[in-house]
């Protein structure tokens, strides 16, 4: 039996993808090389915790958002849910700045953080929600991009009117270049606040993030930030259900180990030598792990250069999931954290800066009673991890570092802790099978660098790719973005 469309890997990206697909009476198998369902937005459990394998904070479920629609999409009912206001604490050295989601409020917060400069960075949001508002409306037709046929070149074309001829400015120029404008670029105190929501949300910093693409970033979070009741592995499990729902099969523990093409249909060989036959594919593990597991072949028809692929830097993530006694942050209601260290605020990554989840205190999937659930997640060099001789004095080392940073503005954060996991780019290829445990997408190096993104096409017949390595980029929208994306391109 041959499948209509086999889709390779459970993330958000893939399981979009299947939804959409199995929507429209496809005849589809989802495969998915770890036992849980969401990839790096998914979960484990441990000694009566629910732990959020990476992303943590639920964008897209407001009125006219990517989940919401989606949902309504396929009739399904969005999970129970808490509106962040404010989105989170962020604890600098000299002041907790309250990131809220409502425009009046952020403008009063930025009046007490930033007095000196205000009314200047009161100017500059309004350019981000601007300029976040018309990517919002082009994105809503959602382009291949980058185009790579005729019938992408011309969608594209298409798209060009007053609205996206206003964005022109923004194409050519990086945030460091628009805070120019307000002379904000030597204000270091903004920067490093700016520093660090872009790191969260697009990989990199002022200098080096496309302006365009760092305000459609930054007005994301006033649109709407949600803490997702049982974390967002239960929007993973739902989607999940409804391919299931249609027939369809959803397999875990199945990884994909090569893929051929035999007489007209795709081989996916698995465990135990069986192999499945499907007419389409969609690749959502990560064009790193391409290489790894397309035949030699096909590889030679794609887009993607293995040795280009190989050198491309990409970010890895280092983590720790923890249980913490509930009274520590019995004086916050707050439950999103992000860090800035005091004595080197100006890195970005290693523990430099860094966030902290904690788990609702009503929500009792997370925890037991009296405690609640964290992540913590800071940006790592993945090569640094790589070597075997000191590996556990290093990550002991950035363990402890991050949890001193808390301390310091937590203070009996420490003897508060219960259960302490870290896991380093090594355990993201061991448990979430990404290469050499990048993850996160490819972090923008300068004003043109998104024209370096690789689009769902991949140069080979009927197979299309998703995830957070290709356009849109990373985060659970932009996976999701590119799962629908495909799904539609392959129903063309």
């Amino acid at each position: 039996m041959a499948y209509d469309v086999g889709v390779v890997g459970a993330g958000f990206g893939g399981l979009a993808a299947a939804a959409e697909l199995s929507k429209q009476g496809k005849n589809v198998i989802v495969f998915e090389a770890s036992n849980e369902l969401g990839g790096s937005a998914g979960k484990y459990e441990r000694n009566g915790y629910r732990f959020q394998s990476g992303a943590t904070v639920g964008m897209g479920f407001e009125e006219g958002g990517v989940f919401d629609t989606l949902f309504k999409s396929l009739q399904l009912q969005k999970p129970p849910m808490t509106l962040l206001n404010p989105i989170m604490d962020i604890h600098m050295p000299d002041r907790t700045i309250h990131y809220y989601r409502e425009k009046k409020e952020w403008y009063q917060e930025i009046e007490r953080n930033f007095p000196e400069s205000a009314s200047s960075i009161q100017a500059f949001y309004d350019e981000v929600f601007y300029v976040g508002q018309l990517v919002d409306q082009l994105l809503d037709r959602v382009p291949v991009f980058p185009p790579k046929t005729p019938t992408d070149w011309t969608r594209l074309v298409s798209m060009v009117n007053p609205t996206s001829v206003r964005l022109l400015p923004y194409l050519n120029q990086t945030v460091y270049d628009r805070l120019k404008k307000y002379h904000l670029h030597e204000h270091e105190l903004f920067r490093i606040f700016l520093n660090g929501e872009l790191m969260d949300s697009v990989q990199t910093s002022v200098e080096y993030c496309p302006a365009f693409l760092g305000y459609a970033a930054l007005q994301t979070f006033h649109k709407g930030a949600y803490a997702v009741h049982g974390g967002l592995a239960t929007v993973a499990e739902q989607l999940a259900d409804y391919v299931k729902s249609c027939g369809n099969e959803v397999l875990l523990r199945y990884p994909i180990h090569h893929i051929e093409k035999k007489h007209g249909h795709f081989h996916l060989h698995s465990k135990r030598n069986s192999i499945f036959e499907v007419e389409k594919l969609v690749l959502n593990h990560s064009v790193h792990n391409l290489p790894d597991t397309l035949s030699e072949d096909l590889m030679k028809q794609s887009y993607i250069h293995p040795e280009k692929e190989n050198n491309r830097e990409a970010w890895g993530a280092f983590i720790i999931h923890a249980g913490v006694d509930e009274r520590v942050f019995q004086h916050t209601d707050v439950s999103y954290h992000q860090f800035i260290a005091p004595d080197h605020p100006d890195d970005l990554h290693d523990g430099g800066q860094f966030l902290l989840s904690l788990s609702a205190p009503e929500d009792i999937r997370m925890a037991p009673e009296g405690k609640r659930s964290l992540t913590i997640s800071t940006h790592t060099d993945v090569k640094q991890w790589w070597d075997a001789d000191d590996y556990e004095q290093k990550k002991e080392e950035m363990k402890d570092r991050l949890i001193d940073t808390v301390e310091h503005y937590f203070p009996g954060f420490k003897e508060g802790l219960d259960i302490v996991l870290p896991g380093t780019p090594v355990t993201f290829q061991k448990w979430l099978r990404r290469r050499d445990g990048k993850v996160g997408g490819y972090a923008p190096t300068g004003r043109y660098s998104w024209l370096n993104s690789y689009s769902i096409r991949s140069g080979i017949k009927d197979v299309y790719l998703c995830g957070d390595t290709v356009f849109p980029g990373a985060g659970t929208l932009g996976v999701t973005l590119s799962g629908l994306m495909a799904a539609r391109e392959l129903l063309r």
